[in-house]
């Protein structure tokens, strides 16, 4: 776009064209532009960077975790199995009568009482209801609307 300025020349002014627009201009804009492409690939540069550091340390927490709690797991299992072979001593009926005996303070009855019953024992043993798992149900297979139909036709069957 030309503006009218007050160029003279030979006595008669004459229209000035306005430079700001024109290919003068152009290389500076250009050079602003490469720079500030320049800068924005510098800085994707920086940022992919900090992001592959922030997930190395994550995947280093993470891993020292994951190592904690395996560790935490083996004690663990090793405490259920010390606990387990407490428990397989404590059955054994021997130290189970020491036990009653000398701690407990528990004696041998002076006389033994034995009752006979005329009822015959059960079957199975009834247990309460929350030990029993119930019976899975069997589901009988839906039959189709058609074959009753086709068992009535000889060959069929």
């Amino acid at each position: 776009m030309a503006t009218l300025g007050a160029s003279v020349r030979d006595g008669v002014a004459a229209p000035r064209p306005d430079r700001s627009h024109g290919p003068a201009a152009l290389p500076l804009a250009g050079k602003i532009s490469r720079t500030l492409i320049v800068g924005l690939c510098l800085l994707a540069i920086a940022t992919m960077g900090i992001l592959q550091v922030l997930q190395t340390s994550q995947v280093a927490s993470t891993g020292f975790e994951l190592r904690t709690l395996q560790a935490e797991r083996t004690r663990l299992e090793s405490e259920i199995r010390l606990l387990e072979a407490g428990v397989a001593e404590r059955s054994q009926l021997e130290r189970v009568r020491e036990e009653a005996v000398n701690r407990l303070g528990m004696i041998e009855p002076a006389q033994i009482l034995r009752l006979s019953v005329d009822e015959p024992a059960p079957g199975v043993v009834p247990l309460p209801r929350r030990y029993v798992e119930p019976a899975p149900a069997i589901e009988e297979e839906a039959v189709p609307w058609w074959e009753p139909l086709l068992e009535r036709l000889p060959g069929f069957d």
